[in-house]
């Protein structure tokens, strides 16, 4: 700036001494004027190019300073719009990645709807599926006591079939038909028994499947009280109504099982009992047939031996040998018949000594028939001695009395027998 003042100075200087007052042209004094004007004329024109070309750098100057300046705004404006531009493609990038994730969101929301719907309808399904599950278990439950009711029917009738045969095995036991009557008696005990079996392990089954189904209806009454679904709170009051059916019904099986069993024993005994008391009434009636036989053999002697009475004393004496080896023969016939049927005559014994504890009165009467019986024989063998010590004098005295010994010998002979 220092250097375009003494320029300017030095061409104002030079411009007033070249200067002319009148006509413009230039005044130098003395004879130098051409030298001077060669000297100076160049040198005002260069500087005078040079004061142009400083104005037009300067207005260059001033107008690139604009322009300058404007290019700086220009460029000022233009980061501004390029940081502008890079926050808007920021926030495009981030409306970008939130749309994405709001449609992300969306299909999420979607997909969970989605599977709210499908969980509500497998709810909806699970419901109906436990609710016709808990119907199903109270039906099952329903018809488990129903069986089993009809099973402890089927034991109570058999139990009064088992007594009635009972009965009537006591009464056919009366009538000497003890052993057929016994043997129904058992069967329908056995019959009584198994159907008390049977109603035992239906009512146990009928038990545990109303347990089952009284943990089911509790459950599902508890899940149906949770959701406040009405539909399945009835079918769990109605499986639980249906369970508390099934097991009084189960219980009141079991209890008519046990009764029919108890039964069942107890016609058993009164088959077994019977079936004692027949074999002792048939013991009876077998020794009192016995004593009748005997009684009547001796009466028969007794006979054969008063017809003989008019043949006279010798035929007497005929008789009475005769008589004797018949008896001795007929012993020894009836001997060889017991040790022939000795082995069935022991067994049978034995069979009816093991009923003879409830029946004593029947036997002691045949005992009693028997000793009056083994007292008369008793008798008859002492009146033989006697009159094996007088005999000659029986046989002079009476016809009759040799006809009375032998009698008593016979009767003596079949009570020894």
């Amino acid at each position: 700036m220092a250097m375009m003042t003494g320029r300017v100075l030095l061409v104002c200087v030079l411009c007033a001494l070249w200067s002319v007052p009148a006509d413009g042209d230039v005044v130098v004094s003395g004879g130098d004027d051409s030298i001077l004007k060669e000297l100076f004329i160049p040198v005002a024109r260069l500087q005078l190019r040079q004061e142009q070309r400083a104005a037009e750098a300067a207005a260059d100057a001033k107008a690139a300073a604009e322009a300058a300046a404007k290019a700086g705004a220009a460029a000022k404006a233009a980061t501004e719009a390029a940081e502008k531009a890079k926050a808007a493609t920021a926030a495009a990038k981030a409306a970008k990645a939130a749309a994405k994730t709001a449609a992300a969101k969306a299909k999420e929301a979607e997909e969970a709807a989605e599977a709210a719907k499908a969980a509500a309808e497998a709810v909806d399904t699970e419901e109906k599926a436990k609710a016709e599950a808990a119907k199903a278990t109270a039906t099952s439950a329903a018809t488990k006591s129903t069986t089993a009711s009809e099973a402890a029917k089927e034991a109570k009738a058999a139990a009064e079939a088992a007594k009635a045969a009972a009965e009537a095995a006591a009464a056919k036991a009366e009538e000497a038909e003890a052993e057929a009557a016994v043997k129904a008696a058992a069967e329908a005990v056995a019959t009584a028994t198994e159907a008390a079996e049977a109603a035992k392990v239906a009512a146990e089954a009928a038990a545990t499947a109303a347990n089952a189904a009284t943990a089911a209806a509790a459950a599902d009454k508890d899940e149906a009280e949770e959701e406040d679904d009405e539909a399945a709170a009835a079918a769990a009051e109605t499986a639980a109504t249906a369970t508390l059916i099934a097991t009084s019904a189960a219980k009141e099986a079991a209890e008519k099982a046990e009764k029919a069993k108890a039964a069942a024993e107890t016609a058993e005994a009164k088959a077994a009992a019977a079936e004692k008391a027949a074999a002792e009434k048939a013991k009876a009636a077998a020794t009192e047939a016995d004593a009748k036989a005997r009684a009547a053999k001796t009466a028969e002697a007794a006979a054969e031996a008063l017809r003989g009475t008019a043949v006279g004393e010798e035929g007497g004496r005929t008789a009475i040998h005769d008589q004797d080896n018949s008896v001795e023969h007929h012993s020894g016939e009836k001997q060889e018949l017991l040790q022939e049927e000795g082995p069935e005559r022991q067994e049978k014994e034995q069979h009816e000594e093991q009923q003879h504890q409830q029946h004593e009165h029947s036997a002691r009467n045949g005992e009693e028939s028997a000793k009056d019986n083994t007292a008369n024989g008793t008798n008859a063998t002492a009146i033989t001695d006697d009159s094996d010590g007088s005999t000659a004098v029986s046989h002079t005295t009476s016809p009759l009395l040799p006809l009375l010994v032998v009698a008593c010998a016979a009767a003596a002979a079949v009570v020894a027998a």
